[in-house]
Order: structure tokens, then C-alpha cells, then sequence
């Protein structure tokens, strides 16, 4: 598997602005527990807890779901200037760096293939947020580059922007997280139709719902009845082990019933609520 993409892909001159790169495992959904290099970009359309962007640092919340990335777009809490800003290409370089195989000199990481039996390059790359799709040509880039050197990427997404032919062509996949009612935000703003047909038609989506309690399973069977959802995941909203496995709890039977898969959060489980993990 080869990190040497410039022969091959369409590369934008695109830059950026990158809250975190690291290497991990898939915390969540049917990747679950499979390593992965993450890049998580700047910026957001929606205001997860709160049903307008936030005035102050003190601003009381509005609802139950609060999003547990507000250093990429919340400015009245975080300096969202000090992100640095990259291009694909340099967001790539570093990715593959931080893969031990391909990021390891005596790992034969010079040309990205292994020479240390039973080790293989990390084949998952997730690419997060704030809302990806901001950044549609930063990651059409990146799925493209995924793509020629034989590695899956999946797209965290909140559905309300519609990806391009380029990026599902190129092979992304699509967790896509529609918010619900509990999140504060103006149904107008967290569920676009067309958005949600373009996704569902790709054939390349996963619907997770994060879920804060009993409230959230009626509205989740409604949307999926009205867009015709397939391949629907619950979510325990939670950033420690005990809130986490608390609704998992519960959560168990609602999907075995509604015919729903169950994903927990790995990474809260192991590392609580700690960034780069």
C-alpha cells in the first residue's frame, strides 16, 4: 500500500483550518474498534445545544444533546484563529506519519509499504468535525487519495450538506448524523430533505442517532418512515463511561425492537472525554 498519491489524484490548492490529526480506533458504528488516522476540521453549520450560536462563553444551553466539539466552531468559548491551516496535501503527509507502519522509517515506512511481517498501514481514514462538507474540495481530495492507495474513508457528517458526484464517485462513505429535537436546533436547520434523499441514494450512508433519552426514539422512527432510512444506528450521547453505559443500557432493547443497530462510544469508554483520542 503506497502513500504516493500525486500521479493520481485531482489535488486542490484548498487550504483548511485543522483542529486535530491522530491516530486511533473507530470509536463508534460499524467500524467499531478498526484503527484509523482522523483528521477533525475546523468550522460548523449547526449549534448542537444550543438553538443559535452562542453569544458568550456563559450562554445557557437549550438542549440535552450538547455537541462535544465545540472547539471547532463555538468562538465565544474557544479561539478558533489558533487552528492551523493546511492544504490536502499536507494533511495527507501528516496522516500517513502518524500511521506506525507507513510513519516508521524502520517499519519500511520510507515508501509507505511494511517490510515487518503481520504489520499492515492503517486502511481507515475518518474524516471529522465541526461539518466536513464546509470543506467539500479539502475532502474530495483526501477520498480521492484514499481511494489510490487503498484505504477506505468515511465522512462524520450532519446531513445538512449535500456531497457532490466527485466525492461519492472518489468512494467516501457517509456516517450521517441527523439531529434530533434534543439538540436545540431548528428543524429547518438540522433536516434538509434533499440532503437526506442525495445521501440516501448513494447507497454509501449510515444514519446515527445520538440519543439523550426515552423522547428521542419516536422522532427517530419518524424520519426514518419519512425518508426511508436504511441501516440506522443509536448512539449513546455521553462523554464518560457511566453516562455511556447507562443509556446503552436501555437503548439495548429500543433496537433489537425498532430492528436498529447499537454502537457505544469506544473511545469514551477508554479515554473519557479527552481530545485526540
Amino acid at each position: 500500500m503506497s502513500s504516493d498519491t500525486t500521479a493520481t489524484v485531482n489535488q486542490t490548492d484548498e487550504r483548511v483550518a485543522v483542529a486535530e490529526l491522530f491516530y486511533s480506533f473507530q470509536g463508534e458504528g460499524v467500524n467499531l474498534g478498526r484503527r484509523a488516522l482522523f483528521v477533525r476540521l475546523m468550522r460548523c453549520n449547526l449549534t448542537c445545544g444550543y438553538p443559535v450560536l452562542p453569544p458568550k462563553a456563559d450562554a445557557p444551553t437549550g438542549g440535552a444533546m450538547v455537541c462535544d466539539t465545540e472547539y471547532t466552531w463555538n468562538a465565544a468559548k474557544h479561539d478558533l484563529l489558533a487552528a492551523p491551516t493546511m492544504s490536502a496535501a499536507e494533511i495527507w503527509d501528516k496522516l500517513i506519519r502518524l500511521d506506525p507502519v507507513t510513519g516508521s522509517p524502520c517499519l519500511g515506512g520510507t515508501n509507505g509499504i511494511t517490510e515487518a511481517p503481520g504489520l499492515t498501514p492503517v486502511d481507515l481514514i475518518v474524516v471529522s468535525g465541526g461539518e466536513p462538507l464546509l470543506n467539500a474540495g479539502i475532502v474530495t481530495d483526501l477520498a480521492r487519495r484514499a481511494a489510490a492507495t487503498g484505504r477506505a474513508l468515511e465522512i462524520e457528517t450532519n446531513a445538512t450538506i449535500a456531497p457532490g458526484a466527485d466525492l461519492i464517485a472518489a468512494g467516501a462513505h457517509f456516517n450521517a448524523g441527523l439531529k434530533l429535537a434534543s439538540s436545540a436546533v431548528p428543524y429547518s436547520k438540522r433536516i434538509k430533505p434533499s440532503v437526506i434523499e442525495r445521501l440516501q441514494s448513494s447507497g454509501r450512508t449510515r444514519w446515527k442517532f445520538v440519543v439523550t433519552g426515552p423522547a428521542d426514539v419516536q422522532e427517530i422512527a419518524d424520519l426514518q418512515r419519512k425518508f426511508g432510512l436504511t441501516e440506522v444506528w443509536l448512539s449513546p450521547e455521553g462523554t464518560s463511561t457511566e453516562v455511556v453505559l447507562d443509556r446503552m443500557r436501555w437503548l439495548a432493547d429500543v433496537a433489537l425492537t425498532h430492528g436498529w443497530n447499537l454502537t457505544t462510544r469506544q473511545h469514551v469508554l477508554i479515554w473519557g472525554d479527552k481530545r485526540g483520542r
